[in-house]
């Protein structure tokens, strides 16, 4: 199992276990695990279909909510990355969320990213299909932001699912 596997399945685990007493107030905002289908390497000639994991904890100022997660191709390209999440309330039933991440990029078989560290900023437009269900769709970037000699990054358009628990 590769360091960024275990770091992700580690700081996953803290804070499930860390949160799992307080689970928030009956009409306030709860925590979510979203699990995500996409494409990565959008805009250039090779895409890889990959999937992504995430978990959504309680609120720390106003609506912007820490995050972690994990996302991998079929080519084992892994990215283990904590951020944050800012959530737009647009209706009933939409809502928009800008993200930014910063995390620990392996390159496998695809995408060289030109280093470890690697940052994460993206959107994601979700539909609420149920009391406790949100259907999805997101576009995100990822890139060194220069910190490497060698900055190609990459774009990814996800659907997401994703679960208040």
């Amino acid at each position: 199992m590769t360091s960024v596997i275990r770091l992700t399945l580690i700081t996953l685990l803290y804070f499930v276990c860390n949160n799992a007493a307080s689970m928030g107030a009956i009409n306030g905002p709860k925590r979510e695990l979203t699990v995500a289908f996409g494409t990565a390497n959008l805009f250039d000639g090779s895409r890889y279909a990959g999937y992504g994991l995430e978990y959504r904890d309680l609120p720390v100022w106003r609506k912007l909510r820490p995050i972690i997660g994990f996302s991998n191709t079929r080519e084992h390209d892994q990215y283990a990355y904590i951020g944050v999440r800012y959530f737009f309330v647009l209706n009933e039933v939409w809502r928009f969320n800008p993200t930014f991440a910063i995390g620990l990029y392996n390159s496998g078989n695809g995408i060289n990213l030109g280093g470890r560290v690697e940052f994460r900023s993206g959107f994601e437009f979700s539909r609420q299909i149920s009391d406790r269900v949100h259907l999805g769709f997101g576009f995100s970037h990822l890139s060194n932001s220069r910190i490497y000699r060698s900055n190609p990054g990459t774009e990814t358009l996800e659907l997401s699912l994703t679960i208040t628990l």
